[in-house]
């Protein structure tokens, strides 16, 4: 299983602990002090929507995480949908409040491009 990018033993199924998959997000990632942009546009590359993930949740860990780990080359990197839906059902657990108007969009069927700075 597959979860944040992260490969979870087969036995654990489709219900892989949340603190298992933070700790394997966290581990090596320094995002203090970074800013993390998302863009929502629509296939056609028209932007909809430009959001800032909150510092100090697990949002804004992950994103890092995804930026610096994907395989995309350039600017900013298309984060896939399986990530997106991932990130926010975590986010929503640990982060409550700090998160919950930017999950409420990541649970839509926009692409998000995803910018560290």
């Amino acid at each position: 299983m597959f979860v944040c990018g992260y490969h979870f033993p087969a036995s654990e199924g489709n219900d892989v602990a949340f603190d298992k998959v933070i700790e394997k997000v966290e581990e090596g990632v320094e995002a203090a002090g970074k800013v993390v942009s998302l863009t929502g546009e629509t296939t056609k590359g028209e932007v909809i929507v430009e959001l800032t993930v909150p510092e100090g949740t697990f949002a804004h860990t992950a994103f890092v995480d995804y930026f610096e780990s994907a395989d995309v080359v350039g600017e900013s990197k298309m984060v896939y949908y399986t990530n997106k839906y991932q990130i926010s059902e975590i986010s929503k657990a640990v982060d409550g409040e700090a998160t919950k108007e930017l999950c409420s969009n990541l649970d839509d069927m926009l692409l998000y491009r995803v910018l560290v700075a």
